[in-house]
């Protein structure tokens, strides 16, 4: 079993410690040196246990969770939030994630990891700083703006863990992204071997140029009109196949640092497998996998589990509403977002927790495999968390923490597998309040 309590107190512990707080204060080394009505911990704090609602409501929240007489202004908490570096957050969900893979028992498939790298776009405050910090989501034509980032993750889509993320502008080089973060792998896993599953947003020369050279292993999903000529001559639906660097392909990368190494290289070899989607249409993608080792079944499976990474972005925004920002500030945004994803982190390492002890119970076996309600266990984390965290006594924060695995264990869903809806595209919307999708917390 995986102690998700540990790692969570050793979370707030780190945090405590010179390292962090000298990332918390990023530029100016005087920033959280004085002990103010908010210092840095409780900072850290009010932010893990937002709920969106309007900020003087939140700080009334968080004053009775901590039975303070000593109250603080809205201005004077944001001024307190403004000089908090969001990289700081960044650093806190990487030590959690670097603890969680010190544990020996990390699902993977055939010893690999399985990773999937993808982009969506967050609505933000539209305002002059955040339309030109991150750009607007709305073509030219449109008068009224919105602003929008884009959010890339790296996200392990067996341990259901989000590795890395970066905040960029609306739009953004997917394939850029995603190998920066597979190159801060080793610092958080370690040596693990990994797959890094891709959608038809990423093929690229240069990519696959490069993790061919470093061995990263890949499954990337290509368009229809990727390597048409190689693929027309394939005389199965599983084969490899010399992609051809000529003058055509070369001129796209004319002027680039990447242009002499692609025209050194001359061709790329890799595998091409042709296979049928369950929804009925037909997908190709490339990869770097052995036949000897992994099959054209294990490749189609591979690539299936790549809609992990979208279930992630569908938590963070409908489970944990990331779009419900503190204020309009750009740093306010970006410490918003980092402290959802870490959030995340922490509510999966919990439920991995109540699973594991769900399925060691002697229960009788039902028809269906009996999983954690997601949906529930946000709802216990937003209301207790924080309150855990807070408890001086570490028997008590202990015993706080297993209450909570024990009530989250409590609320199970069966999964059915096959199971799907038929997306309705056309027609009349539904209410503003969905009976289906009703807030956690």
């Amino acid at each position: 079993m995986r102690f998700s309590t540990q790692r969570i107190c050793g979370d707030i512990d780190y945090a405590s410690g010179n390292t962090f707080v000298s990332i918390c204060r990023g530029a100016n080394k005087k920033y959280f040196t004085r002990n103010r009505k908010m210092p840095l911990p409780k900072l850290l704090l009010t932010m893990l246990n937002r709920r969106g609602t309007s900020l003087a409501v939140e700080l009334r929240r968080f004053r009775e969770l901590t039975d303070e007489q000593e109250t603080i202004s809205k201005p004077g908490y944001l001024k307190q939030r403004q000089k908090l570096a969001p990289e700081a957050i960044v650093a806190l969900y990487d030590h959690h994630n670097e603890s969680l893979y010190r544990e020996e028992d990390m699902q993977t498939f055939k010893g690999h990891l399985i990773l999937a790298s993808d982009g969506s776009g967050i609505n933000v405050p539209t305002t002059k700083e955040t339309l030109g910090k991150y750009g607007s989501s709305c073509n030219h034509s449109v008068r009224r703006k919105q602003a929008s980032l884009g959010l890339s993750c790296l996200y392990d889509v067996i341990n259901k863990v989000i590795l890395c993320c970066s905040i960029n502008r609306v739009k953004f080089d997917e394939a850029s992204q995603a190998k920066s973060h597979v190159a801060r792998l080793p610092s958080i896993i370690g040596e693990q071997s990994t797959i890094v599953a891709l959608d038809r947003a990423y093929p690229s020369l240069p990519l696959f140029r490069e993790w061919l050279s470093q061995n990263q292993k890949f499954v990337v999903r290509l368009k229809g009109t990727d390597f048409k000529a190689e693929r027309k001559l394939m005389q199965s639906n599983d084969e490899w196949c010399d992609i051809a660097i000529d003058k055509t392909r070369l001129r796209n990368y004319e002027g680039t640092e990447i242009y002499d190494l692609l025209k050194q290289a001359g061709s790329l070899r890799l595998r091409i497998v042709n296979f049928t989607l369950s929804g009925g249409p037909e997908a190709v993608v490339a990869t770097n996998l052995s036949e000897s080792e992994f099959s054209t079944e294990d490749i189609v499976h591979i690539y299936s589990l790549r809609w992990g990474v979208e279930t992630a972005f569908d938590t963070l925004k409908n489970n944990l509403e990331i779009e419900n920002f503190t204020g309009t500030m750009s740093v306010l945004i970006e410490q918003d977002i980092f402290a959802c994803v870490y959030l995340c982190n922490i509510l999966q390492d919990m439920i991995a927790d109540a699973q594991a002890c769900f399925d060691s119970s002697d229960k009788p076996p039902g028809k269906h495999k009996m999983a954690i309600n997601k949906a529930y266990a946000v709802g216990v984390m937003k209301e207790k968390l924080v309150k855990a965290l807070l408890e001086p006594d570490k028997d008590k924060k202990s015993e706080l923490f297993l209450s909570m695995i024990d009530e989250i264990q409590e609320n199970v869903l069966p999964v059915r597998p096959g199971r799907s809806y038929y997306r309705n595209t056309k027609g009349t919307r539904s209410c503003k309040y969905s009976n289906t999708h009703k807030r956690c917390y």
